[in-house]
């Protein structure tokens, strides 16, 4: 008796290790019980509490009553309608090559392993979200004016800084919203020291995730979209921190069509599109949607007009909240650059809302190192020109932003490794070619005047930006480059500021 009682303890064991192994599809996850953060642990406030006043408020953190409100009744209906399968998984990977075709894009083959009830339940919970933004307000009246928004903190803060010193260069007043992703990257030197005398300052994401009841994490690529819809402003320019205008946005983009038409500018990237046909299922469409360019979008600059794209925006960050386990991968299958790049154009065709794909290819700037030809940046092209003809009509298509992201203008980066250099270890290298190939692009030695703001910020930062404190002799060091490679000898400041910084290291 005692031996069979074991006999069947060990085939109920085995069968529940069985269970826990076995390869799952999808399960129905209404069933389980999942609900927001539970906050009624919290003390209720004091009968007699008052809202905080505006010195009272959190550096960095946004008016409580508006924007932190909207995103709790947004975010919470992004959590209902949240996909309840598993991460999608794809077959292999996507590859990355330029498209084979001039004209529309065609679909992509589909890499996704998900059983097709998972891709039921995403559709379901998709129409859901869908039907929410029905009942949205043209204009929630939170949103004022025009400017530009950033991703910052860190080591973005350096090149962050180039960009909108650029943007003031351009002429460009329009004010700048840095977001830093929490309290531990904002730096009060920088955020309150530094950037207001550039009409700038630093937003404090976590601030306004936090006035959320759901969880939803939120980090990396992530981030852009929260940032664009948190910004206090109507009309949007989205900036990575190493995209750098050349142009004035407010003039060039935002007071010209097709802007002013169609409300939402996206810019393409050097590669084929690769999203599997099953995101368009998901997204309720019969059939692979026709019409849609070959190459996909690059994300390093976006323009949006939040009183006419609010619900396009919206869902944009619904793909980027969802997006690490899910839409990216629909999205992209693994290819190169794999993020939000799709996810804003991607919610403007669902809901059949305007918008300008620019159609004139990305350009390529690089330098040769000794042994390779090496990419440094990617020239985008203003809206203006491209709609007014392009090579088609033989419109000179003039540039509108400098995309420098191999490397980066981080200054404390660029002297410590390696990329200012040929592979012999002496040769100084420009980065972005020649003069006379800048002049012939830009109408101006683009790279000679980010090193002026390189050396500037370098050396005026070299003790303030964090990441830039332990560098030694940063100023020299990027005076050194500047005087060999362009041939201009400057007024000695890496001296008088190393020196500045030995006096501090002795009091």
């Amino acid at each position: 008796m005692r031996l069979a009682l074991r006999w069947l303890a060990s085939i109920a064991i085995f069968c529940l290790i069985l269970y826990h192994v076995s390869p799952r599809t999808a399960i129905d996850l209404d069933d389980i019980p999942i609900s927001p953060v539970d906050k009624s642990a919290a003390p209720d406030p004091a009968p007699d509490a008052k809202p905080l006043l505006e010195e009272e408020r959190p550096r960095g953190s946004p008016r409580p009553s508006d924007i932190g409100a909207f995103w709790k009744k947004w975010s919470q209906a992004m959590y209902d309608a949240r996909p309840r399968v598993f991460a999608i998984s794809i077959k292999g990977q996507a590859t990355t090559l330029p498209p084979n075709t001039d004209g529309p894009r065609k679909p992509y083959r589909d890499l996704v392993r998900n059983p097709e009830a998972d891709l039921e339940l995403m559709r379901k919970a998709h129409a859901k979200f869908v039907e929410e933004l029905e009942n949205i307000r043209a204009d929630e009246g939170i949103f004022k004016g025009r400017g530009v928004v950033m991703v910052g903190g860190g080591e973005y803060f350096g090149p962050a800084i180039i960009s909108i010193h650029m943007l003031r260069r351009t002429g460009s007043t329009l004010p700048v919203e840095v977001f830093v992703p929490n309290d531990e990257e904002y730096e009060v030197d920088v955020c309150e020291g530094y950037l207001p005398k550039l009409n700038a300052k630093c937003v404090v994401l976590a601030h306004v995730l936090s006035q959320s009841d759901a969880e939803l994490g939120i980090s990396h690529y992530q981030l852009k979209a929260p940032s664009l819809l948190f910004s206090s402003f109507e009309e949007v320019l989205l900036l990575d921190s190493d995209s750098i205008p050349v142009v004035d946005p407010d003039e060039a983009v935002f007071s010209q069509e097709p802007y002013l038409s169609d409300g939402l500018i996206v810019w393409p990237d050097y590669w084929a599109a690769t999203e599997s046909p099953q995101f368009w299922t998901i997204a309720g469409f019969p059939d692979f949607p026709s019409g849609l360019p070959a190459t996909s979008s690059e994300t390093g600059q976006l323009v949006v007009n939040k009183k006419t794209h609010l619900a396009p925006l919206l869902l944009a960050t619904y793909y980027n909240v969802f997006g690490k386990e899910h839409y990216y991968p629909l999205l992209s299958q693994g290819a190169l650059g794999q993020g939000d790049k799709e996810t804003f154009m991607a919610a403007a065709v669902v809901l059949n809302t305007t918008y300008y794909r620019v159609k004139t290819s990305v350009a390529s700037l690089g330098r040769h190192d000794g042994f390779k030809q090496k990419a440094t940046a990617m020239v985008q092209h203003l809206p203006y020109d491209d709609q007014a003809g392009g090579p088609d009509k033989k419109v000179t298509v003039r540039p509108a932003f400098l995309h420098s992201n191999t490397p980066k203008m981080n200054a404390g980066h660029l002297v410590d490794e390696g990329d200012l250099l040929g592979v012999d270890g002496s040769t100084r290298l420009r980065l972005l070619g020649s003069k006379a190939e800048q002049e012939k692009h830009f109408g101006f030695d683009v790279e000679s005047s980010i090193w002026d703001l390189l050396i500037q910020t370098g050396c005026e930062l070299a003790d303030i930006i964090k990441e830039w404190k332990h560098r030694d002799r940063l100023c020299e060091r990027l005076e050194e480059h500047h005087d060999q490679l362009f041939g201009e000898h400057r007024s000695g400041m890496g001296q008088v500021w190393e020196q500045k910084r030995a006096n501090l290291r002795t009091q």
